[in-house]
Formats: structure tokens, sequence, C-alpha cells
């Protein structure tokens, strides 16, 4: 069958691949120059339902492609030139070597956070996914992880001239990324790729990254995945997927009655009160920022995205480039702002409404996160007391002085993480020189005093419970965890401590009860009276309302009903393939 001759053939290339016996073509495309001839354009969404692939690697590096119209060619082309070579000896056919056309697709980063959109041109012809990989060597660290397609995604046709718009494609772990064992082993249930049903449109993405493409690609009618019998079980798995979307960004509404954590997929779920509502925008990418703004709830996502929601449903508006991330939002007086993150800046915006034209009114230079020698803080965004807006660049503070027309800046703190509650209470995470993430800090001022938090680490320890913050009960009660030992421990376990408004810092915090395993992640701007919601390693989101003496499910990603309900598709696909074949057979017999 079809699907079997392919699965075969990319097989080969793998372990072709794995020898470093096959030359991998790079596909660039130039910012300047006309497509080659008889190049088309191809373009994938890659999503990563999960926090990042490992210590070493936060997302892929590569989307390796093979052409698959041209072996047969290609091998007796070999063989030809074998013969040749041994002089009328006789050869063994089989044994000769030859290379398929192989080709790597770089990702651009331009417009995306965790979502990556690989693009690349190639010769005209049919063409596969091979694989995902990622390499990493910074001088001291060598480390590669990888991940098999095959006909996970199927095949795509390139025709010169014209363009491929492959839409997403979805790596989802089924055991624990987390696990050291993860990638060392190669059982086929550790993780699945299959293609999204929905259907997301790069092909602006590609024009604004590529302007001088629009004189020589056609992006009127792209090309997409050829249909085969594989199809209904990439639609299901592709389904389980967004149905158990990870999301770590929790979001404070202003104004609101509610508040949000936004998610991978388009997946947005609203809390109010433990009580939860979730909606399926129509996008694959990432959800990163929300706010009310007059009444109307407002998403931010990747590649410009700006969502609406009206009562007829979602309104997709474009406020800005597709070269632009909406990573923030924030609201005061009735006007909107907005910050965007790009390949090197970040843009500050202001709007009174989701349809108007933003205004531009500010960009700040982007700074890495992390040199040889210095750890850098983040660029956050605040109202203070009077509603005016600040930015935290790294170690300075920006405002804008109307009477000069300009923002002006002072030395100030520098966060690795940071957020403002509805109270306007500011919660952060400081830069530490030593690891990263120092200690956690509080403002009641809008940010003109800080106090920190004293909590217990482990040295270099880098974990979920570092880069925790704090958060504050509706009576003022500071809540952060703590690594606590109590009389009738041997060890230190991570445990919830509060303090009392008022109370002396050095003395009058209080052990609270135990976190929950594997959920040390405190999400404050979810907090609603005396209730506390942390995030889990795999994305679930748990709740206590007693301080840790008891806990309760809230968003449920269960792993290990993912892995069953995988397995039962591929059982209950392989038994109807099975009986198509038995019938056809049987029809066969028949008819003769």
């Amino acid at each position: 069958m079809k699907h079997l001759s392919l699965l075969l053939t990319i097989l080969s290339v793998l372990l072709l691949s794995a020898c470093n016996t096959t030359s991998i073509k790079q596909t660039r495309i130039s910012a300047d120059q006309p497509l080659a001839a008889g190049q088309g354009v191809i373009a994938v969404q890659v999503i990563n339902n999960t926090e990042r692939l490992a210590p070493w690697h936060r997302e892929w590096g590569e989307v390796i492609v093979v052409r698959l119209d041209n072996q047969q060619a290609l091998k007796q082309a070999a063989i030809a030139k074998a013969k040749t070579k041994a002089k009328g000896k006789p050869i063994d056919e089989d044994k000769v070597d030859w290379d398929p056309d192989v080709y790597t697709l770089s990702a651009r980063s331009h417009g995306t956070e965790s979502s990556q959109v690989f693009v690349g041109a190639v010769p005209e012809g049919d063409y596969a996914i091979v694989q995902l990989y990622s390499y990493h060597n910074d001088g001291n660290v060598v480390s590669w992880v990888s991940m098999p397609v095959l006909s996970s995604a199927g095949e795509f046709k390139v025709a010169k001239g014209r363009f491929t718009d492959l839409g997403s494609v979805v790596f989802q772990p089924l055991l624990n990324i987390k696990n050291d064992s993860f990638w060392s082993q190669s059982s086929k249930q550790k993780a699945y790729v299959t293609r999204l049903k929905t259907s997301t449109e790069l092909g602006t993405f590609v024009r604004e990254h590529y302007a001088n493409l629009s004189m020589s690609v056609d992006f009127s009618n792209p090309l997409g995945w050829q249909q085969d019998i594989l199809d209904p079980i990439r639609d299901s798995l592709g389904a389980l997927s967004r149905d158990n979307a990870y999301g770590n960004k929790a979001v404070s509404i202003k104004g609101a009655d509610y508040n949000a954590v936004l998610a991978k997929f388009g997946q947005l779920r609203l809390v109010s009160d433990r009580r939860w509502q979730q909606y399926n925008l129509p996008t694959d990418s990432e959800l990163l920022s929300a706010m009310e703004l007059n009444g109307q709830l407002l998403v931010g996502s990747e590649r410009g995205q700006l969502f609406e929601k009206t009562p007829e449903g979602w309104t997709n508006h474009a406020p800005v480039s597709a070269k632009e991330a909406i990573v923030w939002m924030g609201t005061h007086s009735q006007v909107g702002y907005a910050l965007t993150s790009s390949d090197k800046l970040h843009t500050i915006y202001k709007f009174g409404s989701a349809a108007e034209q933003w205004q531009q009114i500010g960009q700040f230079k982007k700074k890495q996160g992390q040199t040889f020698w210095v750890q850098n803080g983040g660029l956050f965004a605040f109202f203070d007391q009077a509603g005016n807006l600040k930015i935290i660049n790294d170690n300075k503070l920006y405002w804008y002085d109307v009477a000069l027309q300009q923002w002006q800046a002072k030395k100030y703190k520098s966060f690795k993480r940071f957020t403002q509650l509805k109270s306007g209470v500011l919660l952060g995470v400081e830069v530490s020189q030593w690891d990263g993430y120092g200690d956690p800090l509080v403002s009641f001022d809008h940010g003109q005093s800080w106090q920190k938090i004293q909590r217990g680490s482990t040295l270099l320890s880098y974990n979920k419970h570092d880069m925790s913050l704090a958060a504050v009960l509706s009576d003022g009660t500071l809540v952060s965890t703590s690594l606590q030992k109590s009389a009738t421990q041997t060890k230190r376990t991570h445990k919830i401590i509060t303090l009392k408004p008022g109370t002396d810092q050095a003395s009058g915090w209080q052990q609270q009860g135990p976190l929950k395993a594997n959920c040390h992640t405190l999400l404050p701007e979810l907090t609603s009276q005396n209730t506390l919601y942390f995030l889990c390693d795999q994305g679930q989101i748990v709740s206590t309302s007693d301080l840790g003496q008891s806990w309760h499910s809230e968003v449920d990603i269960n792993i290990a009903q993912m892995q069953k309900q995988y397995e039962e598709f591929i059982a209950s696909y392989l038994e109807r393939l099975k009986k198509a074949e038995s019938t056809a057979a049987d029809n066969e017999g028949a008819s003769e």
C-alpha cells in the first residue's frame, strides 16, 4: 500500500541520516532575490504541546523533509555510475549506495513565541517530513534530540512558483518529558506527531518576512497535504492534543469578575470562583495576552493576531504586523495598551478599540536573557497609582514625559518574572547573577518600594519553586512557598507559607500545608478570596482553599489517559483497515 511504502522509504532516509551518509541541503530564502527557477515555497507551523523539549532544548531547530518522486531516478543514476566505475565487472545493484534528496527547513522566529514557523524553498516534487531535530552546543555541553515523523503527517506536493501551506503539526509527549529517560528510549508510545485538521493560514506570515516573493510566488491558491487513508487517525490525535492543550500563562483581567489561563492551540480558559469556561479560538497558535476593554474581551496571540469576543463569536483583527507577537495588554481610563515582541524589539501601542488603528508610542531593544557573564532581566509593563504606563527593561524603569514628548529612564530592579494584580499590587522574581532566578518580591505601592520574601531554596536548583511568584489573599495575607522542615521530618519539603498584614517579615511567616506533588508554581493572577491556584509540571491546575490541607483538580491534563486513548485510536484504526482489506479481497474473489 502507498502509505506503507512511504514509511519504509522515510525510515531508510532516517537510517542514512543517522550514519551521516546523506547530505542535507539548505532551503534558506533570500530576502532580496527572486525565487530560484523551478522552486516552490513551503511553510509549516510546529507546536510542542509541552513547556519545553529538554533541559538544553526549548524547541526544535530544524524540520527535515525528503523528496519522494525522484528516488528511483537517483538510484538508477547511482547504479549506472557504479557500473561505469566497475569497468564491466558484475555488481550487486541492491548494494549500491545512493542518497535521496533531503532538505532542512529553518524557523522564522519574528512574531512567534513558543510556536515555530519553518519556511524554505525546494524544487518541484512530492515530499514528506522525515523528522523534527534540535541540536545544542554551548562549548561545554553538546546535546541533540529528534522525533521521527514518518507517515504521521503524510505527503505533500511542491510546485514551481507556488506556495505550499502545511498548516500546523503538533508534537505531543505521552510520557513525562521531564524524565531523563524520555529521549534515551525508542518506544513508539512515548510521543506522537500529527498534523492538525484546522488550517492555519501562513501565507501572510511568509509574505511579510519575504516581500520579494510576491512577484515570483503565487500565494492565492496554496497547495497542502495530500489526503490518504490515515487522515481519520490524524484527526483524532489532533483533537486529543487540542483538548489537552498546555497552558502556563495566567492573566488577571482588570475590571472583570473572572481571570484567564492562556494555552496553545487557541485554547482560552476563564475562571470565576472556581467555575471554568473554555473557548476554542479560531487559531492553532498560542494565546499570549488578554484584557477587557470597554466591556469587550480581547485576546492577543502570535503572528499579530488579536481576537475580540462578540455575541456572534470571535472576530480576528490584525492590528500589527505578523512579525510581532502580542505578549501583553492592559487598560486604564478606557484606553488600551499593548506590548508586542519581534526579533530584536519590543513595541508599545495605545488604542481605543480592537478595530481601530493602533498608535505606536515607544520601542525598546530586547536583551538576551543571559550571556556568558551576565544574567539580564526581562521587559514588563505596569500602571502606577495615577494610571501612567511604566516599562521595566532589564535594570531600567521607563515612563513617558508628556511635557518633553519622550520616554525618561532611571536605574531600577531587574526581574525574571513579573505581574500586576487587579488591586495594583506588583509581584516579581528578581534576577540573580548566581543562577538566574533570585528572591520573590512584592510591592504594595505600585513599585515605589519592594519587600523581599526570604524562602528556602536549594543551591543551583533552578526548579519551579525558585521561579514561582508570591500571591496575595483578599485580606492582604502574603502567600509564598518555601522548603521547610518540621520537628518530625528528616528533610525539607515544599510547603505554603503565609504572612499576615502588619506582621514582621523576619519572624512572622507561618508554615501551612504541603504543596501537591509536581505542582509548585503559584498562579497569583487567579487567586480569588482565599483560593490559591497552582500549575503542575504537565499543565494541570490545582487549587486549595485551606492553604494546602486539601487539594482540588481544576484543569486536568491526564497524560495516562491520553496514552490509553492513543493506543485505542491506533487499535481501532488497524481493525478497520484489516476489515476493509478483507472486504476488498472478498469482493475481488467474488468478481472472479
